[in-house]
């Protein structure tokens, strides 16, 4: 799956990644298509899959409010694959949508094996803390 492999190396999250180990994530990589107006995850159900934006746009709807757009390169569902709990947002598809997925057993090992991209989504789980800190006008 190079053209895999060639995208996951644009994403920052997997930018220290050599190339053997892109192309052993690309390999259990699935690539889906969905529709305009697809739900990909809903809110306060478990989440076994992550997701990364090859094409096109997606909304994340929390409380039936768009809290953010995610575009080509950004990913969701890290949360629940990490904790194993539900889903905190909705995720949809504002535009026809390709994604690379992985399954959390099979994304959660290479993890483990990779600790320079798990602290790459560490640090961005806490700046969207942080985020929703600011909105609400105090520390969670």
């Amino acid at each position: 799956m190079a053209d895999a492999t060639e995208l996951l190396a644009t994403i920052p999250l997997f930018s220290t990644l050599a190339r053997r180990d892109l192309a052993a994530l690309a390999r259990v990589a699935h690539e889906q298509h969905y529709d305009a107006g697809r739900h990909l995850a809903e809110q306060d159900e478990i989440g076994t899959m992550f997701f990364v934006v090859a094409e096109g746009e997606a909304e994340v709807v929390v409380g039936g409010k768009v809290r953010r757009r995610l575009g080509t390169g950004d990913y969701f569902g890290e949360m629940s694959i990490i904790d194993r709990s539900p889903r905190s947002a909705n995720v949809v598809a504002a535009t026809p949508l390709r994604c690379l997925v992985f399954t959390q057993w099979t994304f959660r090992p290479f993890l483990k094996d990779h600790p320079d991209v798990a602290w790459a989504m560490l640090e961005v789980l806490v700046r969207r803390l942080r985020d929703v800190e600011q909105a609400a006008g105090e520390p969670l």
